[in-house]
């Protein structure tokens, strides 16, 4: 007698350009570890280029800070109702939740009392050990596994107790770099320095941040004739977004345009300006000395100074616990000081050496290959094991007069909000 193969059915949520990569990068390991695995879900374009069916494109609508999402909640409303339905007439053998924590820990909440059998994996820990302590118990009351990028993530929830099953499966950022080994510094064309220009992910950070940049370019411009700039936009779709932007601030030099964090453009660059993001950690892994730049909304800010418990910004000095990479954030950060610490660091290759050194070793314990394929074997162990209904997730019980796709965390800003994550 024949017996019939079943296709594991899995459902995949990113909400950011960052987790949109991760997202295509499990994609595609999932499928060489099982290769009849079907992927659904809401993502990006990588997502949908590495084979998922994608019902919305997620990443359209990332957005960070308190005032941002007020803008975006009808429609970010409107997709949470969209995708639980679809979750729950899938069935999927596991949910996949990648980062986007304001939106995806709600996702999570309502799946669990919806769907109490259902497998969920978050993939990126929320940055619990920085701000939002209180979600770390959200986590371990409806994950049945967190994949974490960094060790010392598996030790904070170790540390405290937690009763979340986490499991460290490094950052992919290092099977990327493997295929970039090849690449060699040079200098841009006629021996001149190439300054890259990284605003952000988001459209709201490139509008911050991109203006300022570039009247940065211009000032140093004015003092160096021998420079030029490397706009990089994360995909096709905020290229358009960048011609705009270009239409209104011109430098005097030429501003090259390319799509795609591609490490090998980093590796060439002799300096970055950059917001903080994965752009931190890729400048540091191909040895691109860097300058951090940020500036959110006042009342974003304002909010996040009384609840961030971090000293950093960049990745590479929160693992460092010391300022490696310069900072400039918020009311500091304006086009001249911007051109002033750029032009530092280009006229002093010796602490420009040093820096990559000190991000280098930072770097080296976390710099293991293979992440893409620890995180999908985890994802598709936790879905072969037997599902855990706990009495109170029984499937119609609801707590007393509470609906459970509505209520206090439903509230705008503490909902859907992204944290604008510095790795």
């Amino acid at each position: 007698m024949t017996r019939l193969y079943r296709r594991r059915k899995f459902y995949l949520v990113a909400g950011e350009p960052s987790g949109d990569t991760l997202g295509a990068l499990l994609i595609e390991a999932l499928r060489r570890q099982e290769p009849g695995v079907i992927c659904r879900g809401a993502g990006g374009p990588k997502m949908a280029a590495a084979g998922q069916r994608q019902s919305v494109d997620l990443t359209k609508h990332a957005v960070v800070g308190l005032v941002e999402v007020l803008r975006h909640y009808p429609d970010l409303r409107k997709i949470f109702h969209r995708l639980t339905r679809e979750i729950e007439a899938a069935r999927p053998d596991a949910v996949v939740l990648i980062d986007y924590p304001g939106f995806n820990l709600r996702l999570a909440g309502a799946l669990r009392r919806r769907l109490p059998w259902v497998k969920l994996i978050y993939y990126v820990s929320p940055q619990v050990w920085a701000w939002k302590s209180g979600r770390a118990e959200v986590l371990s009351e409806s994950i049945d596994e967190l994949l974490v990028l960094f060790p010392f993530e598996k030790e904070w929830y170790f540390r405290r107790g937690s009763p979340l099953a986490v499991s460290w499966v490094g950052h992919p950022l290092w099977d990327r770099l493997l295929a970039n080994e090849t690449e060699e510094r040079n200098s841009g064309p006629s021996g001149r320095m190439t300054i890259a220009l990284l605003p952000g992910s988001r459209e709201s950070e490139i509008a911050r941040h991109l203006p300022l940049l570039l009247e940065a370019a211009a000032e140093m411009e004015q003092q160096r004739d021998d420079l030029e700039f490397l706009w990089i936009t994360p995909d096709a779709r905020r290229e358009a977004c960048v011609r705009e932007q270009l239409a209104l601030y011109r430098t005097s030099g030429t501003v090259r345009l390319r799509v795609g964090y591609s490490l090998s453009h980093l590796a060439r660059c002799d300096l970055a300006l950059l917001c903080s993001g994965s752009a931190s950690l890729e400048c540091a892994a191909v040895g691109t000395p860097q300058l951090l730049v940020y500036k959110a909304s006042p009342i974003t800010y304002t909010v996040a100074k009384r609840v961030v418990q971090v000293r950093f910004l960049s990745m590479v000095n929160l693992l460092a616990d010391r300022q490696i990479v310069p900072e400039l954030v918020q009311e500091r950060l304006t086009p001249g000081a911007i051109a002033e610490a750029a032009l530092h660091l280009l006229a002093s290759p010796d602490e420009r050496d040093r820096m990559v050194r000190a991000m280098q070793e930072t770097l080296r314990p976390i710099a293991v290959p293979g992440a893409s394929a620890r995180a999908a074997a985890r994802v598709l162990a936790v879905a072969a094991q037997p599902s855990k209904i706990r009495e109170t997730e029984m499937p119609g019980r609801r707590a007393r007069g509470k609906n459970v796709l509505a209520g206090p965390e439903e509230s705008p800003a503490g909902s859907f909000a992204s944290e604008g994550r510095p790795n």
